[in-house]
């Protein structure tokens, strides 16, 4: 498919980038394995320019696309409801419609640039393509008790579901997605990024109405940040309380330093968040709320 102006084409991933910018995505925490460089399906070979980004951005788990054309050709389908996605590519064209020589005769100064694009589908989006084809990237791990017991044992939790690749609480639904266990590095970065989404949903107006979460604050926002920190903070809580390893000490610092970078390193802040931490962690853990 081509677009039939070059504006539609500019438009198309403006809109993809933005949208993902307002949803505050953050790339860096990221524990569940990586999707690798997107590629094409059959041919392997990696995308370029702005569609590295834009089919990075889709948050599947294997970053391998094909064409209608390709899954025909596999004698696979694609799943019901599922949209394509846009690869975006520049095509010489005459400058003169009337030049009657073969493309690969003329020259760049013959030539003009036109962008267009195709779409493509994720092998996720895909039905019956060859098993040998796609890479298993599931790693063997494990539910674990005490970190179940935690869930459990929360009064009125959200709903978690495994839908999409991303970790994520969505207050309007009270739900938490997250990537599916097989997919992170280790059962313990799973609960550790599971409890930051758990700290968030103790913010919903049902349980501690916090305004940093229920006030749908701006990505970058002070209120944003404190929201981000308190998350972070009360996660390091529950895995302490259930004994699971941080596997990356240095990347949860550097993390609450960068939010604190962003609060301008106000001590309050800090000692602010903690408390909410607590808080929150008193609540997933149905302690009673601290008077403190």
């Amino acid at each position: 498919m081509e677009a039939t102006e070059k504006k539609d084409v500019y438009a198309i991933a403006t809109e993809r980038i933005i949208a993902h910018l307002e949803n505050g995505t953050i790339p860096w925490r990221k524990p569940w394995t990586d999707a690798g460089i997107p590629m094409n399906f059959v041919s392997r070979k990696p995308y370029r320019g702005i569609n590295l980004l834009l089919l990075n951005l889709c948050g599947y788990t294997r970053n391998l696309f094909l064409t209608f054309k390709q899954i025909k050709a596999l004698k696979g389908t694609v799943r019901k409801n599922e949209k394509a996605h846009p690869v975006l590519f520049w095509k010489w064209v005459k400058k003169d419609a009337k030049d009657k020589r073969p493309v690969s005769e003329l020259t760049t100064k013959d030539l003009r640039p036109i962008l267009r694009y195709y779409m493509v589908f994720n092998v996720e989006q895909c039905a019956n393509l060859p098993d040998a084809l796609v890479p298993d990237i599931r790693k063997p791990n494990e539910p674990l008790l005490e970190c179940e017991a935690v869930l459990d044992g929360m009064p009125s939790p959200p709903k978690i579901v495994h839908e999409l690749h991303r970790a994520c609480y969505y207050p309007a639904s009270d739900t938490i997605n997250m990537p599916r266990i097989e997919t992170f590095t280790s059962s313990e970065t799973y609960y550790g990024t599971l409890f930051h989404e758990l700290v968030h949903s103790t913010g919903h107006v049902t349980r501690l109405n916090r305004k940093e979460l229920m006030e749908n604050n701006s990505f970058g926002s002070a209120d944003y940040s404190l929201e981000e920190l308190t998350a972070e903070i009360g996660a390091s809580y529950l895995s302490s309380h259930t004994g699971i390893m941080i596997d990356d000490y240095a990347g949860n610092a550097a993390y609450i330093q960068g939010w604190l970078a962003v609060l301008k390193n106000d001590k309050r802040f800090i000692v602010y968040a903690s408390a909410q931490a607590q808080r929150a962690v008193e609540h997933v853990l149905n302690l009673g709320l601290s008077s403190e």
